[in-house]
């Protein structure tokens, strides 16, 4: 059975907590080894540049994320209103929770269209917003795709609110303030 690379995760964390602070343009190589307390030449060994680096990092986290929704759609509890969308809004902000200096790099990525890995963010931006229509329809909630993704601005933004300025906002008034 193959070891898990521990220093890909270290380089994968170091360099989402730089660039969530000083931004991706502006995180290196050689402070990314330093932070993640590994050689610069373990972060080559891993990824091929810093480009790609950070195209691992974002769909990595993407793709975790869509498959959360999806899953959260499946389990939705019956019994509550519009059930899908809460699960979904639930999933949405335990994922942000859980690993916020990813999301931070994430959410500041979503606006750049100048970045190698756009289009796979793009790739990624229509399974997210697939999973959110699923939700919408299975509730008999509009789900165009621009409804979508109306839904999911809005989650993108009670999420920066909760990390950045409400930290102690609870998940459930978040996804009241989201869903109703």
């Amino acid at each position: 059975m193959a070891r898990p690379n521990l220093s890909r995760a270290k380089v994968l964390d170091a360099a989402a907590e730089l660039a969530a602070s000083g931004g991706v343009s502006a995180t290196t190589v050689d402070d990314i080894a330093a932070a993640a307390g590994v050689a610069k030449g373990s972060v080559y060994y891993s990824f091929a540049s810093k480009e790609q680096l950070f195209e691992t990092l974002i769909e990595e986290s993407v793709t975790r994320l869509a498959e959360r929704l999806g899953e959260s759609v499946a389990e939705a509890l019956p019994g509550e209103g519009r059930p899908a969308a809460r699960a979904l809004a639930r999933a949405f902000l335990h994922a942000v929770e859980e690993r916020p200096l990813r999301t931070k790099v994430v959410f500041a990525e979503l606006l750049r269209t100048d970045r190698p890995w756009s289009e796979t963010l793009g790739g990624h931006r229509t399974t997210v917003l697939s999973r959110i229509s699923d939700a919408l329809r299975r509730d008999g909630s509009p789900a165009s795709p621009l409804h979508a993704s109306a839904f999911f601005g809005a989650l993108v933004m009670v999420a920066f609110e909760r990390l950045v300025f409400e930290p102690g906002l609870t998940v459930e008034a978040a996804v009241d303030a989201v869903v109703g």
